[in-house]
Parts: C-alpha cells; structure tokens; sequence
C-alpha cells in the first residue's frame, strides 16, 4: 500500500529559502530515488533504475505525475525544478522523446535529511 505522507523538508541548511511546493517537489524526488535503491538490490543484473554514465541512482516522474501527486499545476512543478537545478540540488535527463523525466539528486540532499 502507498504511503499517504510526504516528506517535505524544513526550511532549513541547504533547503533555506525555498517555498513550501519546492521542498514538497524536492521531497517527492527524495522519497522516489529512495524507492528506486530498494528497487535496484531486488535488481539482479543491477541495471534498473542506475543511469551508468551519471554513475547514479534516478527516479522516473511525469511533470504531470508530479503536479497531480502534490495538487499544483504542471507550470508551478517547472518552475520548482528550475529554481532546484539552478542550485545544483538535481538535474535530469529524458529517457525518451515523449517519456518521463530522469531525475538525479546531489548528495547534500541525502546528508541534510539524514542530519534532520
């Protein structure tokens, strides 16, 4: 069963100065890359959900999965995910023309949330 709780960090450390939807768009990714690494041990070849060339973890989303998941527009999730990327807090990649986002995290996120 679906957790129905999000993780959203406080507005502390590196997630100063971010809007309450940014973080809520960040704790999503968080707790989705989290879902990808127990996903990739269940992995035998270890390939799922491991990009090789980023030598990293990702999580899959929609802008519109997103939007819907957290009740904004798919535009407000954009825009949070501009405002992480010009920060260097994430960065993605489209696994193909039409299909969702791959979605990368820095590492401080993971030590900051570990550090709450």
């Amino acid at each position: 069963m679906a957790q129905r709780y999000m993780l959203i960090p406080l507005p502390e450390g590196i997630f100063r100065g971010y809007d309450l939807t940014t973080r809520a768009v960040l704790g999503a990714l968080y707790d989705r890359v989290r879902l990808s690494n127990y996903n990739l041990i269940g992995d035998p070849a270890g390939e799922k959900f491991y990009d090789p060339v980023e030598e990293k973890v990702y999580c899959i989303y929609t802008h519109d999965e997103l939007g819907r998941q957290l009740g904004v527009s798919e535009k407000t999730v954009r825009r949070s995910l501009k405002l992480l990327e010009a920060d260097g807090l994430i960065w993605w990649r489209k696994a193909t023309y039409k299909g969702a986002n791959r979605y990368f995290l820095h590492e401080s996120i993971t030590q900051e949330l570990k550090g709450q």
